[in-house]
């Protein structure tokens, strides 16, 4: 564990000419990095520095050890200085499966523990290099534009560890399309975490009068170069965006070109802000494939009737013309609550390369009959290299009162208890078909009244109301039923053999 370095004493001119030589090698090769710091035990912190920049020809290596400084967050006072040595070094794989750009970036990774006195203002530590790549285009004089490396932490009492950034993003997208990257930061104190974009940090001088390592804030700000702004940072349509609960960046540059901007992670616990973290970062925005939207073949409307008290399935289908991985899945505001005043109804979700496809099926009661449809919209997500794709499709679901015609029946029965056609009755399902009235009578050949009844699901045997049986011939039968204001009529010839 190292101890508090002394505010550093007067530098010789060889050490001046050493550090401005040092500074001059990593001249426009800087694209960025961030600085955490996590509790280990008692007043003891481990800060750690990654560092990223351009690995072209003739870029040289890191430094072996970089001296950072710690201020106090209220008044800016230093507090202590520190050296870090250089923990490791790696080119990074950037691209994915089906692209790779031609970048190159070389991680770094300083690091060491120390100790931090209590303080109830807390800190920020904090680290600057120059310069940045000078064909940046939405800052004005890039070359000249430095890098502060920034991280703030609360009084060290309260054992606190600051965010932690994922890996590096792949450092480029693609012009004109739908680009997404994940920001996405973790905390081991549980911490509810708040992202934003925000403007780089550029320092306290230019490559005419080098950073030193270590320099006490305020620090200026990068200047952005018109028409790119700290609301329009990349350019295109919709402008850059960050969501600030989950640190997705959302991006559809329209110009080719080389980009810089940062991504803030702010700490809060119990309401209150503790922390922040930076992450300085340069993208590339390269001219890649076109990425065709996936689409619906089933169904092939966008609505479907049914009646009140049916069930139906339907086949919910996506295919992607690039052969691109597919995610299917559907919501609605209504349908997938599993309340019992509205129908039910049961999907899946469908991954898969190329298609997917799955059943949406929806059984309906009386009480779910109305003239508004149910919706549930589906969507089909395709995910490759060149971009993202998020395609809905709207159903409109409308569940009706019975239809005329829906009664059905056999006008002719033979009732000799054989068990075959014993009984006149209308073939319904088993559920009530909706109706709000409904009568069956019967006449025989003179117009007298054999059988009534108001119940759908009646079984006439043949006899009247007396239990006699009727002799065989041709009865005449009227139905009336109603929904609503809706009325049904059926009359027919009966006729009884027996």
């Amino acid at each position: 564990m190292k101890t508090l370095n002394p505010i550093t004493m007067k530098k010789t001119a060889t050490l001046i000419c050493t550090l401005f030589i040092s500074l001059a090698s990593f001249a426009t090769h800087i694209v960025g990095g961030d600085i955490t710091v996590k509790y280990i035990s008692g007043n003891n912190f481990k800060v750690s520095l990654t560092f990223y920049k351009d690995c072209s020809a003739g870029t040289t290596d890191f430094d072996n050890s970089i001296t950072l400084g710690v201020y106090n967050k209220v008044s800016n006072v230093e507090a202590f200085q520190f050296d870090m040595t250089l923990h490791s070094q790696q080119v990074l794989a950037l691209g994915d499966s089906c692209f790779t750009p031609a970048l190159c970036i070389t991680q770094g990774i300083y690091d060491t523990v120390i100790t931090f006195p209590n303080n109830t203002n807390g800190y920020y530590v904090s680290w600057q290099r120059c310069c940045r790549n000078g064909i940046i285009q939405n800052i004005t004089v890039p070359g000249s534009a430095g890098m502060v490396f920034y991280a703030e932490i609360p009084d060290p009492a309260l054992a606190n560890s600051t965010p932690v950034f994922g890996s590096y993003p792949k450092a480029y997208m693609c012009v004109s399309q739908p680009n997404i990257d994940n920001f996405s930061a973790t905390d081991i104190d549980g911490d509810v975490l708040v992202y934003s974009l925000i403007t780089p940090l550029n320092g306290n001088g230019t490559s005419a009068t080098p950073i030193p390592g270590a320099s006490s804030g305020p620090y200026s700000s990068i200047n952005w170069q018109s028409p790119y702004s700290a609301a329009d940072m990349v350019g295109g349509s919709p402008v850059m965006s960050i969501n600030s609960q989950t640190g997705i960046l959302s991006a559809s540059p329209g110009a080719l070109g080389v980009f810089v901007f940062a991504v803030r992670v702010e700490e809060y616990r119990n309401g209150m802000k503790i922390g922040e973290i930076r992450r300085d970062v340069q993208y590339q925005v390269l001219s890649c494939s076109t990425n065709s939207a996936p689409y619906f073949s089933l169904p092939q409307a966008h609505t479907y009737n049914m009646i009140g008290g049916d069930t139906a399935c339907l086949t919910i289908k996506a295919s992607d013309p690039n052969f691109d991985w597919l995610v299917m899945n559907a919501s609605s505001p209504e349908l997938f609550q599993h309340s019992p005043d509205v129908p039910a109804v049961q999907f899946s979700s469908d991954s898969a390369f190329a298609s997917v496809q799955s059943l949406f099926c929806i059984q309906t009661k009386c009480s779910d009959i109305r003239p508004a449809p149910y919706r549930v919209t589906f969507y089909a997500r395709d995910r490759s290299c060149y971009g993202t794709n998020l395609i809905p499709f709207d159903l409109d679901i409308y569940v009706n009162p019975p239809e005329d015609g829906n009664i059905a029946v056999a006008n002719i029965f033979t009732p000799n208890n054989d068990g075959v056609n014993d009984h006149f009755k209308i073939n319904a399902p088993e559920i009530s078909r909706c109706f709000d009235y409904f009568n069956v009578k019967i006449y025989g050949r003179w117009g007298e009244l054999v059988f009534e009844s108001d119940d759908l699901y009646f079984k006439w045997d043949g006899r009247n109301h007396h239990g006699k049986e009727l002799s065989d011939g041709v009865y005449y039968c009227i139905m009336d039923s109603s929904y609503g204001n809706v009325k049904f009529n059926y009359n027919s010839f009966i006729h009884l053999l027996r």
